[in-house]
């Protein structure tokens, strides 16, 4: 939790708009997605204490609990995640600070072969109608999907928001090994 942490808090823009209290004017206690603006106000809390330069260490105690309440499994203090912890926390943040306040239902876009720039536009465009926050503003992003129907050959090529990009690390799959080669004479066996 402490490194995931570390890291957000050098996330500039999100830890300037902590400090500045600009998070007051989002804040969002009615959204049943989020915690009733309970964690943004701890996380809100925290970001000041450690920005603060009043303290050698601090101890995340009233997020920890906040987060374990709405997720179980980070109650304890057990090893987890750092990434899937990060993930609930940035939704939260998301959901705790979104501006949208009635959210519409939006369908899916669908390319029907234009343009993906189009697309992608169109797309963020209906995504912002839902979710507009500063999380949304700094670390959301679009991944596109291009799907192929192995039998009537459709495409359907998406662009779906993401927070969170897993990327695999490339694996290796030779190694360098020194030697020395000993040639034997010709004709010879090597010994048993």
């Amino acid at each position: 939790m402490n490194s995931m942490l570390q890291c957000l808090m050098m996330t500039e823009p999100l830890t300037r708009y902590f400090l500045s209290n600009e998070w007051r004017k989002d804040l969002n206690e009615d959204n049943v997605l989020g915690a009733n603006g309970k964690l943004a106000k701890a996380y809100a809390d925290l970001t000041e204490k450690m920005w603060s330069g009043k303290y050698t260490s601090i101890a995340p105690r009233s997020l920890k609990q906040i987060i374990g309440s709405k997720i179980p499994t980070f109650a304890g203090y057990q090893q987890q995640d750092s990434q899937e912890l990060m993930i609930f926390l940035l939704d939260g943040l998301h959901e705790d600070l979104n501006r949208i306040r009635k959210k519409p239902y939006v369908e899916t876009v669908e390319s029907k072969g234009r343009p993906d720039s189009e697309v992608a536009v169109e797309s963020w465009e209906r995504f912002m109608m839902r979710n507009n926050s500063v999380l949304v503003e700094n670390v959301e992003g679009l991944l596109k999907s291009h799907v192929t129907c192995p039998q009537c050959g459709y495409e359907s090529i998406t662009f779906d928001a993401y927070t969170c990009l897993s990327l695999p690390l490339p694996v290796e799959n030779s190694r360098r090994l020194n030697f020395i080669y000993v040639p034997l004479p010709y004709g010879s066996h090597p010994p048993h």
